[in-house]
């Protein structure tokens, strides 16, 4: 039998969109037709959360889009939700033209299966079809979720949609997007027993509060929301714009003790075949540091990331120990859950932990989480954290590219929340060492050799990994002949990928005939080294163009680096050096980036010297001023020909 939740009434009226109000808000738009594909005209979301913490909600959103790709990207509209936590049905899609307006019939919506790749889990897909668009066309879609968000319960719904921290409610709402929104309407009404905090982040709101029968509504409310302006290389959306955040939990301690409790009696159980394969795996080892590595490396190797539906709680407990060893496959948390256990089983101290790979977690107490890690808890009582999921073939035990990242470790006591050290570029280097011969003919002989560590090297040997040997060689193939096309390449040798006892290594030899424009006593010629480090794929910022306006965002890069060139090329001849003309030496020593980059004659050999380190992983906007300095002096310095007078 079913049943309707007192709150269905709120949720059915207080969405309500009506026409005369939807053009309203259309005059508004009309001043962003030319500048953008389309607009929001309103968003409203209407949240009741009940006393175990399941929200029931309503949604309403109005578009109007102004351009053919913003009718392209509009005809159809989706939602996406996972049946073991959530549902989702559409109750309303309307098209408004002109006067005229167009109810979608419900019977035309789509229900499907959302395709996927690497995480399996049965995440479902409603497509709403509007059908052929025109400029100026207003699409209105409303819909009702309930979970962790309809309204029509059975009795068995609310055990089954009850967050899995039950009692508890938070919610990270977006008030900003890449275009403009006119009007956005957040309204969540909450019984007495759920005492709610709220933070409204990179902005301001207006916020209201009034008492119901049951509890207390907050309602936040913003009009004519500016549009972000996408930057290149720009940090997560959620970090710059503007952010509501709501939760009903007081701290990240009891975050920390729930998340603790929730896993701890099921997830980390040693069993007889697990312990036997850890002191199997460790039997050779002479130190913690070594079992540490040998059991994080078996785990990130052996247990193949995809993630497969295996039961109740699906997303936030981690499966049992022995159900993963069985299996060999899990996604992150699983991965953490059985070297979680097998450090255990080692005589360690290791703890799950939650972090936000690619977005910063404020500090307030709501789920940003979208990945799971190792604690391991060190003699002196601070962690050292590991991640097999980021660490398959990868020499660290902690991947650089999660460096000053927030994390919550899950423990008894409770922990607050903390964040991963800084990874200096040195752990990180690229280390080109060129060795070149120009011939009387203008030919050059190059031999040039790459060493890599770190985050680097981790690149390079994912490069390798995804492809067949001949591939592999028409990688590299590839790669000097974007910087040479008229290369002879004699030999390309590499480290072994799937050796991680070593740092890899590529040493390249080629020719390139008619290196050097030749004139009457005068040559010219780039260096080789510079040439073929600009077209390295594993240095993509190396490319990076900045505006000469000032940065509004912070810039995202991959890892910390140092990039270091020492190359000698032998002329044939010993040169003029007072006639000679040879590239200024650029230096600078800026606080986001370092460069030294000088070029030499000495003798017959013409020296090129460079130092290259980015000192972080996410960078301030004030740090575009050391950027473009630094990258743009590399290319200056390569695109200034060393002029040879004999």
């Amino acid at each position: 039998m079913k049943r309707i939740i007192p709150a269905v009434a709120i949720l059915a009226c207080g969405t309500v969109l009506g026409f005369g109000q939807v053009r309203d808000l259309s005059r508004q738009a009309q001043k962003y037709a030319q500048s953008f594909d389309h607009v929001i005209l309103e968003e409203t979301v209407d949240v009741n959360v009940r006393e175990s913490g399941m929200s029931v909600r309503s949604e309403t959103r109005a578009v109007q889009v102004f351009s053919v790709e913003g009718c392209r990207r509009h005809h159809t509209v989706s939602f996406f939700y996972d049946p073991q936590t959530s549902h989702l049905e559409v109750t309303g899609a309307r098209r408004i033209r002109g006067d005229s307006e167009i109810e979608i019939p419900l019977s035309r919506v789509r229900t499907y299966p959302q395709p996927a790749r690497a995480i399996y889990w049965p995440n479902i897909r409603v497509s709403i079809p509007f059908g052929l668009l025109e400029p100026g066309d207003i699409i209105v879609t409303t819909c009702r979720r309930k979970g962790f968000s309809y309204a029509l319960l059975t009795d068995d719904d609310e055990a089954r949609f009850t967050p899995p921290m039950a009692g508890h409610f938070y919610d990270i709402v977006p008030f900003q997007d890449f275009v403009p929104i006119l009007s956005k309407r957040y309204t969540v009404s909450l019984p007495r027993s759920c005492p709610i905090r709220y933070r409204f982040y990179n902005g301001e709101v207006q916020p209201a509060l009034e008492f119901t029968e049951d509890g207390m509504r907050y309602t936040f409310t913003r009009s004519e929301i500016p549009a972000l302006a996408r930057e290149p290389h720009m940090v997560d959306i959620s970090d710059v714009g503007m952010k509501l955040l709501v939760s009903t939990t007081p701290s990240w301690k009891e975050k920390s003790k729930w998340f603790h409790g929730v896993n701890e009696e099921v997830s980390f159980n040693i069993t007889p075949e697990i312990q036997r394969k850890v002191d199997a795996l460790t039997a050779a080892c002479r130190s913690d540091a070594e079992k540490i590595d040998v059991l994080n490396h078996w785990v990130a190797h052996y247990v193949r990331y995809s993630g497969i539906s295996m039961g109740e709680g699906e997303g936030f407990t981690l499966h049992p120990a022995a159900m993963i060893f069985r299996d060999r496959t899990g996604v992150c948390k699983d991965k953490a859950g059985l070297l979680i256990t097998f450090l255990r089983a080692a005589g360690f101290d290791a703890y799950a932990a939650m972090t936000m790979a690619g977005a910063r977690i404020e500090d307030f107490p709501a789920d940003h989480f979208n990945h799971c890690v190792v604690a391991l808890r060190r003699e002196d009582g601070g962690f050292t954290m590991l991640d097999p999921t980021w660490v398959p073939w990868v020499r660290e035990q902690w991947s650089s590219a999660e460096q000053e990242q927030q994390y919550l470790i899950g423990t008894t006591e409770g922990q607050d929340l903390m964040t991963t050290p800084y990874s200096p570029a040195e752990n990180h280097y690229y280390r080109m060492d060129s060795r070149c011969r120009l011939t009387a003919d203008g030919d050059l002989r190059a031999e040039i050799r790459v060493d890599t560590e770190g985050q680097v090297d981790a690149r390079l040997r994912r490069t390798l990994h995804r492809d067949h040997d001949l591939e592999n060689e028409a990688f590299f193939r590839g790669w000097i002949r974007s910087a040479f096309p008229e290369a002879v390449i004699q030999s390309i040798d590499h480290g072994d990928a799937w050796d991680i006892s070593r740092p890899m290594s590529v040493i390249l030899k080629f020719t390139i005939p008619g290196f050097s424009l030749q004139g009457k006593r005068r040559w010219l010629l780039h260096s080789p080294g510079l040439a073929l480090l600009l077209r390295d794929p594993l240095h993509p910022e190396l490319a990076w163009e900045f505006g000469e306006e000032d940065r509004r965002y912070g810039i995202r890069s991959r890892c910390t680096k140092l990039i270091t060139l020492d190359e000698v090329v032998r002329l044939p001849d010993t040169p003029a050096a007072a006639g000679s003309l040879l590239p200024d030496p650029v230096t600078h020593a800026g606080r986001f980036a370092d460069l030294d980059l000088k070029v030499r004659l000495a003798g017959r050999n013409l020296h090129t010297h460079g130092r290259l380190v980015l000192k972080k992983r996410i960078y301030p906007p004030e740090a575009q001023l050391d950027l473009q300095t630094v990258f743009g002096g590399l290319r200056k310095v390569f695109r200034h020909p060393v002029e040879i007078v004999y």
